[in-house]
Parts: structure tokens; sequence; C-alpha cells
């Protein structure tokens, strides 16, 4: 027979799947909408992961609503994530026939399919260092966009003063320090996209064992992921009005760091990046890089062809080509209004030569 999960927060239950048909009242930030909510249990009995299995969804009070929207936003705002994609073999990693079986094929309700996750969750987690802890899957939709989360939270002591001004023992939620969690792009998944799948990396055996119950197969770029990491610099540097001196001290820096990285073979770690290049306000730095819409990974290794443009601008046409240092900018290179550009200070023998060149043709 299922179980209640015991769970903090969980209360009173209401029939599967009618969120949607019977809305309630949202709290929290609106842009983020809580379609399904259901909490089981990652238990054990002696050696062997158990799931402990909640028989109706948990209700959409205003605390399970807020819990979810906590989760959504400190995963959002993780570095440590890897993108990709689910595994070909389905036999073998069941999760995204368990997700079709709901959201596509309809053969399912949201419970039961969750259900059924939680016992490959089960099988991923035998022979591994893994705990016990709660599992929530959500049902999120934000922006016409619906996601499907997934996270393992455990529980820390606090204490909470009454009215009384005494204190008590108040087990709570860890929904900031949790370690293992994934979520799929539901709608770019069933649109056929290629990158609809991110969870926490982590390091270890138990960051692996949740990457093989997702089924997630990570295919990482390096020349594709420090393409995305120059947009998001670039990004960053209008978004907080960079002044040009600013700026160029801001991706010289930049250029340090992924050199050091690239010559030492060393995967790039978003947070210690931010840390370093952005000392003053990390967290503002982290905030872009981990838009999701980017869908920037950690761990890969900064591509120079990429990361050089930091420091330098090149372009060509079928007749002539240009490169130059951002140090350039503004003293030997202009750019017009009108969107031309004026070198200044050509070099002695190049004007000579289009003297000469200039002459010929006029003789001519």
């Amino acid at each position: 027979m299922a179980q209640d999960c015991g769970f903090p927060s969980v209360e009173s239950a209401m029939p599967p799947d009618d969120a949607v048909a019977n809305p309630v009242v949202d709290v929290g930030n609106p842009t983020v909408t809580v379609n399904r909510l259901v909490i089981h249990r990652l238990g054990k009995d002696g050696d062997r992961f158990v799931p402990r299995l909640r028989n109706h969804l948990n209700a959409r009070s205003s605390t399970n609503l807020k819990v979810a929207r906590k989760l959504v936003d400190e995963y959002s705002r993780k570095t440590g994530k890897a993108h990709g994609q689910f595994e070909a073999d389905v036999a073998n990693y069941p999760v995204q026939t368990h997700i079709d079986n709901y959201y596509v094929q309809r053969n399912c309700d949201f419970l039961a399919a969750t259900k059924e996750m939680m016992d490959t969750l089960c099988a991923k987690a035998q022979g591994t260092s893994a705990t016990s802890g709660g599992v929530i899957f959500a049902e999120t939709e934000q922006d016409g966009v619906v996601h499907l989360m997934v996270a393992i939270v455990t529980e820390q002591w606090g204490a909470a003063m009454n009215a009384d001004m005494e204190t008590a023992d108040s087990d709570t939620l860890d929904l900031k320090g949790f370690r293992f969690a994934g979520r799929v792009n539901l709608t770019e998944w069933a649109a056929g996209g290629e990158t609809y799948l991110s969870f926490l990396r982590g390091k270890g055996q138990v960051a692996g064992y949740f990457m093989e119950f997702l089924g997630c197969t990570v295919s990482v770029s390096d020349k594709d992921e420090t393409l995305i990491l120059k947009d998001a610099l670039e990004d960053f540097a209008v978004q907080f009005r960079l002044t040009e001196d600013e700026k160029k001290e801001f991706f010289d820096r930049a250029f340090e760091i992924c050199e050091r990285h690239r010559s030492k073979r060393i995967p790039v770690d978003l947070e210690a990046f931010a840390n370093e290049l952005w000392p003053d306000a990390p967290q503002q730095l982290t905030d872009v890089l981990t838009e999701p819409e980017r869908k920037l990974s950690d761990g890969f290794i900064p591509d120079r062809r990429v990361f050089k443009s930091f420091v330098q601008f090149a372009a060509q046409t079928d007749s002539w080509k240009i490169e130059f240092s951002r140090d350039a900018i503004n003293r030997d290179i202009i750019f017009n209004q009108d969107e031309t550009i004026t070198l200044k200070n050509v070099p002695t023998d190049l004007k000579e030569r289009l003297r000469r060149e200039i002459k010929n043709e006029q003789d001519e």
C-alpha cells in the first residue's frame, strides 16, 4: 500500500489533475503558475531505497505554491547545471517514457507518472551513497512554457519563536541547499527541440545517479558554450552600462581568465568565474550567466577562437579584412554615425603604398 510521505508542508489533498479545471488564486511570483504538485519521499528499508508515495496530489495551498516557486527561483539561480536531452535508450532510461505517457500521450495522470518515476529513482540510487529525502515533482508554467521540475530536498533543524517569545523546534525544508534537481522543458521537448533538459551537475557518484535517473545525455561543445558566454558578458556590460574603460577592463580580465582555463585545461565553473571576474557583486554576473534561456553549462574549456574576441575585433569581405584590439576603439578606429569606419594613425608604409596606387590610377 502506498504511504503518505509525511513531509513538511503537505496539506490536504485534492483529486488528481483538476488543477487547471479549478484554479485557485495564485500567490507569490505571478509569472510562475504551479499547475500540479506532488511530494513523495525517497526512503530506505535497510540497505535498499524504497519509495514512500502519496495517493493524491498535494493541494495548491499558499505554502505549497511558495515552495514550488522558491524551488524554481533557486534552481534558476544555481550554477553547475548541464544541458542536454534524453538518452535514446528508453529501456534503461524510462523516465522519458513516463513523461511522454502523461504529457503527450495522455495515457496516465500526473500522479501516476510521478509514481513510476519514483521506482526509477530508487533503482538508480541503489548502491550509491545517496540519502533519503523528499522528492518534489512540480509542473509549472511561465510565459507560455511548461516545465517539469524534480528536486530532492532534505529537512534541516530550525527554531521558531511564538507570540510569547518562546522558541520551539521547527524542522524546515532546505530549499536553498538542495543538490539534486532537474528540469524538463516540456513545451520544447514536445515540439522536437534539441536542448530541453537540464540538471545540477554536482560531483561524484551521487550526482551521477540523478543524471542516470533523468536519462540525460550531455553534449557540451566548447565553442558553442564559449559563444554563449561571450553573448552573456556583452549583455552584462550593456545592462550595467559599463563605461568604455570599465568595459575594456572587464573583457581584458575575462580574456585572462579564459586563457588560463584553456592553457591548463580547467573546466569553467560559472560561480567561480563570476567571483573572479566581478568580485564586488558576483551575484549580478551569476544571474546573467544562469538565465534559463541561455542554457549555459558549466564544465567546458573556453575556445580561444571565440574568447579572443573579448579583446579583438575582426571582420572581412571578399575585398578587405580588418582586425583590431578593443584599445583601438575611439582612438584609431572610429565607428561613425552613418555606420562607416574611419581609420586613424595609419602606418607610414601603408600610406605610401596607397599614395602610389592612387597616383598610378590617375596617371592612367
